[in-house]
């Protein structure tokens, strides 16, 4: 699927964090790479534009990712926001970021920075002095917060929790503290139930799939609300004839997995019967 791959070439051709260099004079972050559809938001002004690389980004002012990806970074902070998410700063200093994510936002933060990510419609809060972080939060209170070096500090409901490499807390509306860090799974959970029949005359294709807790689907592209389990289900539009339906997941760490299947509309087809089983007469 061109559009599932323009997203994975989008995180390929983006420059390291590392290599960001500073924001200039006074309390600035600034973009300094992005790919694909990206949208400043001015808090000054309430105005909307298209990013571009230089831009200049003070407390307040947001980012808004769609088909795209950004880069935005202080001296000791580099953060970049994923596809389909929303980052708003709240504090810039030379060396410190509070922002506030919803979606996914990775990070990289030096010896000598200090970075605060707050998480829209959570009280959970990702406090790394030091360290590669991944930040998911879904806008509805299921946020993952996942480590790929050093310690993350992961705060909400009263609790907090360190952290470590490789590990995984989550927190969800349920379960508003933070729970016990575990290992990331080795694989990226994708578990997707088709339909038996792929010829339809239906307009629309139901799918369901499992994903891990806390995981971001996309479905042709487009984001699929995950319950707290990780469970998801949705009605795919379809256009006349052969088309490719392809499901993305995203995991805490940023692993994706993608399956896909192929389908054929038909309006000349007759509707299916299905046969029920002895059992269901009963």
């Amino acid at each position: 699927m061109r559009r599932a791959a323009a997203i994975v070439a989008t995180i390929l051709a983006l420059p390291a964090c590392k290599r960001s260099p500073p924001a200039g004079p006074g309390s600035q972050a600034v973009v300094t790479a992005k790919n694909g559809q990206v949208q400043v938001l001015r808090a000054e002004d309430g105005t909307v534009a298209d990013a571009k690389v230089g831009d200049r980004l003070s407390a307040s002012d947001a980012l808004r990712t769609g088909l795209g990806e950004a880069d935005v970074a202080v001296d000791g902070v580099h953060m970049r926001l994923h596809e389909g998410s929303r980052l708003e700063l709240r504090h810039v200093a030379k060396q410190a970021v509070r922002a506030k994510v919803r979606g996914s936002l990775e990070s990289e933060v030096d010896q000598q920075g200090k970075l605060d990510v707050e998480v829209e419609n959570s009280d959970a809060t990702a406090h790394s002095e030091g360290g590669h972080f991944f930040v998911t939060g879904d806008g509805r209170g299921v946020v993952a917060v996942a480590s790929v070096t050093g310690t993350v500090n992961v705060s909400g409901g009263g609790k907090s929790v360190a952290v470590s490499k490789g590990e995984v807390t989550r927190v969800s509306r349920s379960q508003p503290s933070p729970s016990k860090p575990v290992e990331a799974l080795r694989r990226v959970l994708l578990n997707v139930q088709w339909p038996s029949l792929k010829e339809t005359n239906k307009s629309t294709f139901p799918i369901a799939g499992q994903v891990e807790p806390g995981s971001r689907v996309f479905v042709q592209d487009e984001p699929v609300p995950v319950e707290e389990g990780g469970s998801f289900r949705t009605e795919v539009p379809l256009k006349q004839g052969k088309q490719k339906i392809a499901v993305v997941t995203v995991d805490a760490l940023g692993r994706r997995q993608r399956v896909e299947t192929i389908v054929l509309r038909d309006d000349s087809l007759p509707d299916m019967k299905v046969k029920k089983r002895l059992w269901q007469w009963r």
